[in-house]
């Protein structure tokens, strides 16, 4: 009885594993077109940039987005949160410590990602492809556009990963103004 309980527990921690949606508890099975349609996003950036994603991609849904954002879940998931993909990336060529998170937040509508973001004043504004204002302060970059919030920060060498934090922003703002894959096309309504 204990090895099949045992075995058990192991199957299904295995399975959360894989999912990799966060790190505790799961709940909601997470939305597959909006995941893809994030991972079209990434893979789109990552081939005008000098950079490589260095972790999997770590998800988080409704139910287990406070274990990344904690006190601001609630506000995001009342905006309208659908999924978030949290990635490290570092740049090619670039062995030191350093790296960028690259969290890019599906919002359900551009009025959910509104809600989370407002454009910066111009004082902390850098203008970014497709005619988008993000803010731009110490070691970080947030901006949005369409449905999609995205907040980038550099991480154990903020000088070092500088260039990557930017042209990251860029490949990624670019790519969203672009096209931005809609995971909701194709869908009949109830």
């Amino acid at each position: 009885m204990r090895t099949t309980v045992a075995l058990l527990i192991g199957a299904l921690a295995a399975l959360a594993a894989l999912a990799g949606c966060g790190t505790g508890e799961q709940g909601a099975v997470p939305d597959e077109a909006a995941q893809a349609a994030i991972v079209e996003i990434l893979q789109a950036a990552q081939a005008q940039t000098q950079a490589d994603r260095v972790a999997e991609i770590v998800w988080y849904t409704p139910e287990t987005l406070h274990e990344y954002i904690n006190g601001m879940a609630p506000r995001f998931v009342e905006a309208g949160f659908v999924i978030l993909a949290h990635t490290e990336w570092r740049d090619r060529e670039d062995e030191g410590p350093g790296y960028v998170e690259l969290d890019l937040y599906d919002m359900g509508t551009a009025g959910g990602a509104a809600a989370v973001f407002d454009e910066p004043d111009a004082a902390n504004s850098l203008p970014l492809p497709g005619g988008v204002k993000a803010y731009a302060g110490d070691a970080m970059i947030e901006f949005r556009t369409g449905r999609y919030y995205v907040k980038l920060t550099s991480r154990r060498d903020p000088e070092a990963q500088e260039p990557l934090l930017k042209e990251l922003a860029e490949a990624v703002a670019e790519v969203l103004a672009r096209e931005t894959p809609d995971p909701t096309a194709g869908r009949q309504s109830p």
